[in-house]
């Protein structure tokens, strides 16, 4: 690996201390290499700055962290582009699940209407920053982490030249860290390969453990989890299982999924205070006291690998890709880009989540065959309401986001709760949908 510049766009958020701490293990392959860290937002910039200094000077590695408000002085010279920022905050994350259920509708951050309002505030910056990469850093790969990464992935494909990979922690990406764990296997000893969409249509289609068929492991493991679990572990461990029998295929992403075919159940769970904007008001506090404790060198660098924003899965998937595209050096991914025949009863241009063969010369998506009629009504009526929301990301049009609120498929929505709500949501939202704002 040569010497990288690796701008961070949203370089003070939670997740970057699990970013900067899988760069920092990698050692000599960083050597002489600049992370940027770049952030509209300068109040933590320091903290993350100091932290990652921290954690390079422990390591003895050859890597210097600097950080900016300037998303020029950030993207010059830059070789990969990494975005890991929400648009809209957690505020509009609250807005995204509070506002739905009024209208008796989950609001689940990349599902239903909260996936395409989160995706009417990403789409628009993301092809921003892309224009701006077009002009300062045009061989520059763009690795996204924004959600909702399949939405993004769909609008860079259609209006930008930058060459872009869309990732995700779960599906394959997870299956690969947590069976590993599980299983108590070695890196590299467990393959699983998914097909689908990014979140809830996600499909474990073939699973070897040490080059065999590892299956029945993950059957048995999963029969030993529902004996073990209680309350809702135990509830998503009996789905898994049910939609295996039913349909022959394991669910990548249960807790995603579960909401279409239970969804009152888990809108009564988010009305009783279960939601992620819940988990973040307070995790985050605990993550910033131990970061800045960190940072200041009163307590050694340790990231709880059981917490949603310090999983080490998140930030060594990123940097193993980058590694893959720099080096030149081969690994397979699980990756959201253009179907192109992957997965053979899906359209080619649509976006999909599948494994691919990452080097320096982009991504070869694997050829995972057809997917079962039974599960393929449901990923196609995802896939259809993610290019309409695209869509109306695009054009800045509400009779788009009524449509792509209704094309989501399973949820109970008539005609006026989605136009009464799509209103709502416009104008609650409006500080961060300047396309809506431009069309007055």
């Amino acid at each position: 690996m040569g010497e990288e510049k690796i701008s961070i766009i949203g370089g003070g958020s939670a997740y970057v201390p699990g970013i900067l701490y899988s760069f920092v293990r990698l050692g000599e392959e960083i050597s002489g290499s600049e992370i940027s860290l770049m952030d509209i937002d300068p109040s933590r910039l320091p903290i993350m700055q100091k932290l990652g200094e921290r954690m390079v000077k422990e390591a003895g590695v050859n890597l210097s962290i600097t950080s900016t408000t300037d998303l020029k002085e950030s993207l010059d010279g830059a070789t990969f582009v990494l975005t890991n920022f929400r648009p809209g905050g957690i505020e509009c994350l609250r807005l995204d699940e509070e506002i739905p259920a009024k209208y008796g509708i989950l609001g689940q951050e990349t599902t239903g209407p909260g996936g395409t309002f989160f995706a009417l505030r990403s789409v628009p910056q993301i092809l921003r920053l892309c224009e701006s990469m077009e002009d300062i850093c045009p061989d520059a790969w763009l690795i996204n982490y924004t959600n909702p990464t399949n939405f993004v992935a769909d609008a860079v494909n259609r209006k930008s030249k930058v060459k872009c990979l869309s990732i995700c922690t779960g599906g394959g990406n997870g299956l690969y860290y947590g069976l590993t764990e599980a299983l108590g296997m070695k890196f590299g000893e467990v393959r699983p390969r998914c097909g689908g969409t990014n979140h809830p249509a996600n499909w474990l289609i073939e699973l070897q453990v040490k080059g065999e068929d590892g299956l029945p492991l993950l059957r048995k493991l999963t029969e030993e989890r529902l004996k073990k679990s209680k309350g809702q572990e135990r509830k998503y461990a009996e789905f898994r299982m049910k939609i295996w029998d039913t349909y022959g295929l394991y669910p990548a992403n249960a807790g995603y999924l579960y909401p279409y075919f239970h969804h009152d159940e888990a809108l009564a769970r988010y009305l009783s205070g279960e939601s992620l904007y819940r988990r973040f008001m307070r995790d985050l506090p605990i993550h910033w006291k131990n970061f800045e404790a960190m940072a200041r060198g009163e307590k050694p660098i340790y990231l709880d690998p059981k917490m949603h924003h310090t999983s080490v899965g998140h930030g060594d998937i990123a940097t193993q890709l980058i590694v893959s595209i720099a080096t030149n050096r081969q690994r397979e991914f699980h990756v959201n880009i253009p179907n192109n025949g992957s997965i053979t009863n899906i359209p080619q241009e649509s976006i999909v989540e599948v494994p691919a063969l990452i080097d320096a010369s982009g991504a070869r998506p694997l050829c995972m065959g057809k997917l079962p009629r039974g599960v393929l009504g449901l990923t196609l009526a995802i896939i259809n309401w993610e290019e309409l929301t695209v869509d109306a990301a695009l054009a800045g049009e509400r009779e788009l986001v009524i449509q792509a609120l209704m094309a989501h498929p399973r949820w109970p929505l008539t005609l006026d709760k989605a136009e009464k709500m799509c209103d709502e949501m416009l104008k609650a939202e409006a500080k961060y949908l300047p396309q809506f704002r431009e069309k007055k």
